[in-house]
């Protein structure tokens, strides 16, 4: 009986830490696989189209925010954000700073970012706004109008702007631009230049001499644009002209920043001559 019992006794203490064991290692391995299963299942990416790298990816972002990016000490681009043809874009603007104040080139494309643009020029910079200039009617360029009159702060544009504008209720602009096309702001200065007719009948584009930087607009297009984007009101074959005469008139210039994408240099105004000789412009 002692033998028996001793032998029973045995088995018991074999057979409960090798049960023990087992459960264990079934457990880490369920363990171990829900963490492979959740961290290294590769996940489906969405389908971005890279067409347009201006575009974000659907209406349901859409950035509340300005974005700021510097160019020079003096010269930043304000980037804001707005629809159309139920995307979300991107729109480039200028904000150019000097002893005297800071001009802007084109408004957010929103009243509630042009708000944050007075804010952020107020506090990131410590200077008051002197002028607006607008480089065209489209609201992408002058949604943000009304604030700048709440403010008392001018608003320059050419006379063909100005009619454009009153037609489509985006403000009033003061028509300086035909006439007065130069501004000095002590240590730095501002040049605006209509080469005709391209996105827009009416589209300029402002030189800074002191920083050899050229603001295109929508008349430029980025290099990462495939196609010419809104092309409503635009003047398909006078267009190229257009952009060759800005490329003789500023061969100088070291930065170009166009209405919409990111900002290079001089290939984007060949880049833009590209896209309207191609045959499927």
């Amino acid at each position: 009986m002692l033998g028996s019992s001793h032998v029973k006794n045995r088995s018991l203490q074999f057979s409960l830490p090798f049960i023990i064991r087992f459960q264990l290692l079934i457990f880490y391995f369920c363990l171990g696989f829900s963490f492979y299963h959740c961290h290294f299942e590769k996940i489906p990416e969405p389908n971005i189209n890279p067409k347009d790298q201006t575009q974000i990816l659907d209406s349901n972002v859409f950035p509340s925010h300005l974005e700021w990016s510097k160019i020079k000490e003096t010269v930043w681009i304000h980037r804001s954000f707005g629809t159309f043809g139920g995307k979300v874009y991107s729109a480039n603007g200028l904000v150019v700073l000097s002893n005297k104040g800071a001009v802007v080139i084109d408004t957010p494309w929103t009243e509630s970012q042009t708000e944050e643009l007075f804010s952020d020029i107020k506090t990131k910079f410590q200077k008051e706004v002197l002028f607006l200039l607008v480089t065209h009617a489209h609201d992408d360029r002058m949604a943000g109008v009304p604030l700048f009159h709440n403010r008392n702060i001018p608003v320059y544009s050419t006379s063909l702007t100005a009619k454009l504008a009153k037609e489509r209720g985006l403000g009033k602009t003061n028509p300086i631009l035909d006439i007065q096309t130069r501004f000095s702001l002590g240590q730095e200065s501002v040049e605006v230049f209509f080469p005709g007719h391209g996105h827009s009948a009416d589209n300029i584009v402002v030189w800074l001499p002191g920083t050899h930087i050229l603001f295109g607009g929508c008349l430029v297009k980025s290099l990462d644009a495939e196609d010419l984007g809104n092309t409503k009101e635009a003047d398909l074959n006078e267009w190229p002209n257009s952009v060759k005469r800005v490329l003789s008139r500023y061969p100088d210039a070291e930065v170009v920043v166009p209405g919409h994408g990111d900002w290079g240099k001089l290939d984007l105004l060949r880049h833009t001559i590209r896209l309207l000789v191609t045959p499927n412009h």
